[in-house]
Order: C-alpha cells, then structure tokens, then sequence
C-alpha cells in the first residue's frame, strides 16, 4: 500500500470573510447611512437595549398598578396551569378563528 498525503486546497470566500468581520453595530450604521435625510420622521432604534430610555416605550401607569395589585395580592406566585389561562386561551382562538377565514385554500 503506497503512502501519500494529499493537500487539500480550500479558497475561503472573501464575501463571507468581510460579512464575518462585520459587527451588528457595523450593519446598523450601513442602514442609517441608506436612510432618507429628507424624511423628518423620527426612527426608533429598536437596537436599543433599554427601551425605558424613550418615552414610546413607557410602561402606562395602568399596567404598573396591575402589576403591583398582581404582586401584593399574592394570589398569582405560581405557574399559570400548563393548559393556559382561560380568558387568554378564548382570545387566541378566536383570533385564530378570524386568521382562518383570511386564508385561501
């Protein structure tokens, strides 16, 4: 049995190179740079991790004290059941329901 290695020849792809050494921050400002600098609407940069830092973003007063009432009442420190909660499981079927009359077969 004869011995030999054998050389393998891989060309990496200079596409996939430069797309790699592009950071998500990198893609970002190349969207910014392509934007409409005529267009006086506001873009919300939805990059950003923290949303409380717009005022769009705010959490309304409303859900605040149903989340405090929530906590103080002590009545939902559990897992919800693993079938779902009632109200929410009706809604989704009847959203489901209005999707499906939409849909064309």
């Amino acid at each position: 049995m004869e011995e030999h290695s054998a050389k393998w020849i891989i060309r990496g792809n200079e596409l996939l190179d430069e797309t790699a050494a592009t950071s998500i921050r990198g893609y970002l400002s190349m969207l910014y740079d392509h934007l409409d600098k005529d267009d006086q609407r506001p873009v919300v940069p939805l990059s950003h991790g923290d949303p409380s830092a717009f005022a769009c973003f705010r959490t309304s007063p409303e859900a605040v004290d149903a989340i405090v009432h929530a906590v103080q009442s002590a009545e939902f420190n559990s897992y919800a059941p693993t079938i779902g909660i009632l109200p929410a499981r009706r809604y989704l079927l009847r959203v489901l329901f209005q999707c499906l009359l939409y849909i064309r077969y």
